[in-house]
């Protein structure tokens, strides 16, 4: 990103490791230099805090998990607390040095907390992210004791983009499963703004390495080298860090199995794996270095002859000339993870084949598979499968080769990092632009000084109240949703207020509604959307219409029934006036998508009657067209005018009803995410409750 950078005027903050001296006077002086002269601001942790944040949470816990290995991963309370730490330094030192406009971008899984971290310190920030390594499918992300604290840090950027669309899916997966939030392929809503999401396959310099085999005399000598050492053998390439993800043992024990296969090629071919080291203080790290070495030996000592060294292996970095050299002379690079974001490598091997017919062997698992279509794919765990693919690659017909090759390095060449990474701005320019136009027009949060005002200071008072998600939390069971002893106090405290009345109108059955709140006597309460009604101070129940033909449940309850079937969980909910069909116990994808199938069928079943099918928070609802939250609140609100304060609070579809059905002066809320008529918006049950305690301090 470097061209990039200095062509923007951007800087960097980053984590220097060790690279500070001990002495502060030192220390200030070296950063000092490095902002000025590079750019870069060095975000200071603390050593006690720095290997529990690197070694501890984010390589120990998040590199397994979200590579898709759950039994790699160690769980360890105060690596999770170091690693908040050091995402909080990083929000710091951002919201310190951003100038408004300032776009944010930040990267990979070590700082997956920062996003919503500067938000709520800057909220009027312009922020991206960009994942480098794969997002696991939910079923192993949720296995994760922090999986709703990381999701929230992410979703606190603008514009979030991942390698492929499979980790993009498997993102949107796990908002639905873990934290309920239903999103579009592009986008997700998550308090009142617009987050934008798009599958952006990173690239690379390819000019440069271009530039290397052309005019760098190192590498064509060093290239020279290599073509007459490996005279009349293939030579194939393998670059990797000496990781897990990364399938090196499984390569080796591939190669060994070619060897034994194919013994034409003995000696005509030679595998040269570079490994660089990395974390080696990680046991699983030490292990795998101890393996590597093992089998190198033994492939050697198996095939070798005096001549011919079937396995070269460097465990040390090789520098940009040395790999270029290498890339350009190979015949066969091999690219095999078990798991990868995209990986690099694929890409530096094309790039550096320019008119050359090189074959890349690349793993399905890569996520450069998705991208780089003519390379011969691999199942890295299939010895026998991917034996066979080194042989086809090795015979293949020279023609075949540059055709592949060709087209391989019109696509790399076309994509790099700059392209990369203007679409990546790009995108986060127009997500900002968007969603701040979309947040100028959506609701904003009450004032409540305003609030509190206006209702102190009205002749009379009407509050309308939904309950489920308004007044309390959604509940995977709806009986479990029972009132605290604090909000029904909260509630008798609202109903003793001079010239108020408050009243709950609720989709709930009359029962519970009744056994919840029946001994406060001056609290209004409609059941079923309004139905039934009692009034406040009224000793029994009335329904808001009379004379229905109740003799349509007989043919909608079996359709709930066999949808309560099908969904393990689900449940069929028999009110006086109404059926509903809960699923806040089924998995959240598969229980959306039936949710839509039981609408439509129910829509055809019930067309030209005068039943309405209602789609609520994890609920499908048949009942009367006109028992809305509307005509309750319409028929409350009737000899409330001017010098009257009205306030409306309601969380889903039914209470649009509620608040359409008031004058534009009535204080409507909206409670959560999703489009609204109502004028104000609050993000969630407790908010409501503090404005409601509020308004009775008042």
């Amino acid at each position: 990103m470097a061209p990039w950078m200095a062509k923007t005027h951007g800087f960097w903050l980053g984590w220097p490791g060790d690279a500070l001296p001990g002495e502060p006077e030192g220390r200030a002086r070296l950063m000092r230099e490095w902002e000025e002269e590079h750019g870069y601001v060095a975000v200071e942790i603390p050593a006690k805090i720095s290997r529990s944040f690197y070694e501890g949470y984010a390589n120990d816990t998040l590199w397994p998990l979200l590579h898709g290995f759950p039994t790699r991963v160690v769980f360890a309370p105060d690596s999770w607390v170091a690693y908040r730490d050091a995402n909080q330094r990083f929000a710091d030192a951002v919201v310190s040095r951003a100038q408004k406009g300032d776009l944010i971008w930040a990267h990979d899984y070590q700082l997956m907390l920062v996003p919503q971290m500067v938000r709520e310190q800057s909220p009027d920030s312009r922020i991206g992210f960009f994942l480098h390594i794969p997002f696991p499918s939910s079923e192993v992300f949720r296995i994760l004791p922090e999986r709703e604290e990381l999701l929230r840090g992410l979703l606190g950027a603008d514009a979030l983009a991942f390698q492929t669309h499979g980790h993009l899916h498997n993102f949107r997966r796990s908002l639905l499963q873990v934290l309920g939030l239903e999103s579009q392929m592009d986008s997700v809503q998550i308090d009142g703004r617009t987050v934008h999401l798009s599958a952006l396959p990173i690239g690379i310099q390819s000019d440069e390495w271009e530039a290397l085999l052309r005019d760098d005399r190192k590498v064509a000598k060093r290239r020279a080298e290599l073509n007459a050492r490996h005279h009349g053998r293939k030579l194939m390439i393998s670059v990797d860090r000496l990781d897990y993800t990364k399938g090196i043992p499984e390569r080796l024990r591939t190669f060994r199995r070619f060897l034994r296969s194919s013994p034409s090629w003995r000696g005509k071919v030679t595998l040269v794996q570079v490994a660089v080291p990395s974390r080696e203080r990680v046991p699983a790290y030490a292990e795998l270095r101890s393996e590597v070495s093992e089998l190198v030996g033994e492939v050697n000592g198996d095939f070798g002859t005096p001549e011919w060294q079937p396995v070269v292996y460097l465990r040390r970095a090789v520098n940009k000339q040395e790999l270029a050299a290498l890339y350009s002379a190979a015949d066969l690079a091999w690219v095999g993870p078990v798991r990868d974001g995209m990986n690099l490598v694929a890409k530096e091997y094309v790039a550096c084949q320019h008119d050359g017919d090189g074959i890349l062997l690349l793993s399905e698992f890569a996520g450069a598979a998705h991208e780089l279509g003519e390379a011969l794919r691999i199942n890295p765990y299939d010895e026998v499968g991917t034996a066979e693919v080194i042989e086809r690659a090795l015979e293949m017909p020279s023609e075949e080769r540059a055709e592949r090759m060709a087209a391989l390095h019109e696509r790399v060449h076309r994509n790099d990092a700059v392209v990369w990474a203007e679409r990546f701005i790009d995108g986060l320019r127009t997500a900002t632009a968007t969603t701040r136009k979309t947040m100028r027009k959506d609701r904003p949060t009450p004032d409540l000084p305003a609030l509190t005002a206006a209702f102190t200071q009205a002749e009379r008072r009407l509050l309308l109240l939904d309950y489920d998600g308004t007044l309390t939390d959604i509940k995977p069971r709806p009986q479990d949703a029972a009132p605290t002893p604090r909000l029904t106090g909260l509630l008798r405290d609202l109903t003793t207020l001079p010239n108020t009345t408050t009243a709950i109108i609720s989709g709930r059955s009359q029962a519970d509604i009744e056994r919840w709140f029946g001994d406060i006597p001056d609290l209004g309460l409609a059941v079923e959307h309004g139905a039934l009604m009692r009034a406040p101070g009224a000793d029994g129940w009335e329904m808001l219409r009379g004379g229905m033909d109740l003799s349509w449940k007989d043919h909608v309850a079996p359709v709930l029934e066999q949808f309560a079937a099908s969904a393990p969980g689900s449940l069929v909910e028999y009110k006086d006036y109404a059926l509903a069909w809960h699923y806040r116990l089924v998995d959240a994808e598969f229980g959306a998508w039936l949710a839509n199938e039981l609408v439509t069928t129910l829509e055809n079943l019930l067309a030209g009657t005068e039943l309405a099918v209602i789609h609520g928070n994890k609920v499908v609802e048949v009942r009367y067209a006109w028992a809305n939250k509307g005509e309750v609140a319409a028929h409350l609100a009737a000899s409330y005018r001017r010098k009257s304060f009205v306030m409306a609070v309601g969380d889903d579809r039914t209470d649009e009803d509620l608040f359409g059905s008031l004058p534009r002066s009535a204080w409507t809320i909206r409670v959560g995410t999703g489009s609204t008529t109502a004028r104000f918006r609050l993000p969630g049950p407790r908010e409501v409750r503090a404005v409601l305690r509020a308004l009775v301090e008042a």
